[in-house]
């Protein structure tokens, strides 16, 4: 028996597994939570098991569910594109942009700067901030959203992993690190950096003071550049002046950060997947310098 799956139950299943709510899907695609659960009932009816399991707090996709996602995504991919090119859309109109500030300032720059170049008609808008504050809005304000991530999230489209590393200034001694109470440099919380170094510390049973907190990853780190304070940075972008420790001088261990490309659930416009497919190739293109 030949068994066709509508489009629509694909593109909801999409976004229930990107989203991990049945909740935020329902809103981010516009229909109501029973249409939703319909819709899924009806595809795992078609796929013969199932995809998705709910528990109170979250949703999890089934071995099934995590074999059958990169399929879902793909036809849907290809369904919309297919549909840009028989309505003749050129890539033009507004696309929305959210980033961490060091790759605002750091990474992104040029590439950007090419992007606006190859794609004149497209009305480009960048924002900063905190991962947490920009995904939080990813689909109401953002179209899309570069955002630092623990490694093996599992969320968004990995473009490169970063090496977590404590750091101060390259003028002050390695000893300066471990004096007790540890001056730091930290960024406001909530902030998952914040959160790694400050666990770091304690569980190694090392005494600890947040000197400096801001919600700017440049002044953050220009005062412990200054010899003032220890911060934890990311190795690809860390100011020059700063010198990267770790384990090796008497630091706990942090754990790596990846760099994902988040897109807002949906139907995707042509602006935005131009920008999409753009950014993973920049990024990718150079990621092994990146790491650190």
């Amino acid at each position: 028996m030949l068994r066709n799956i509508d489009i629509d139950l694909l593109r909801c299943f999409v976004t229930i597994a990107e989203m991990r709510s049945f909740t935020r899907a329902a809103s981010a695609l516009f229909r109501s939570q029973s249409t939703i659960s319909t819709q899924i009932r009806r595809l795992e009816e078609l796929a013969g098991q199932s995809l998705l399991q709910r528990s109170p707090h979250q949703v999890v996709l089934t071995r099934a569910g995590e074999d059958f996602l990169g399929y879902a995504r793909r036809i849907v991919a290809l369904h919309d594109e297919a549909l840009d090119v028989v309505n003749a859309q050129s890539v033009s109109g507004p696309v929305r942009l959210a980033v961490m500030d060091d790759y605002a300032t750091i990474v992104l720059p040029e590439a950007l700067a090419r992007f606006v170049r190859s794609h004149p008609d497209v009305e480009l808008e960048v924002t900063t901030g905190f991962t947490r504050d920009l995904m939080n809005n990813l689909g109401e304000e953002f179209d899309l959203v570069l955002a630092t991530q623990k490694s093996g999230d599992g969320r968004g489209e990995v473009l490169r992993t970063e090496r977590t590393a404590w750091a101060c200034s390259n003028h002050r001694d390695v000893d300066f690190a471990l004096a007790q109470p540890i001056p730091l440099a930290l960024l406001k919380a909530p902030n998952m950096y914040r959160e790694w170094a400050l666990a770091a510390l304690s569980e190694a049973g090392l005494s600890w003071r947040v000197l400096f907190s801001s919600s700017s990853i440049g002044a953050v780190e220009a005062m412990a550049a200054s010899g003032a304070a220890l911060t934890v940075v990311k190795a690809g972008t860390a100011h020059p002046q700063l010198r990267l420790l770790g384990p090796a001088e008497g630091l706990p261990a942090l754990p790596a950060s990846e760099i994902a490309l988040h897109l807002a659930p949906g139907r995707q416009s042509a602006a935005s997947r131009a920008l999409s497919e753009f950014l993973s190739g920049a990024l990718r293109q150079d990621s092994d310098t990146a790491i650190g």
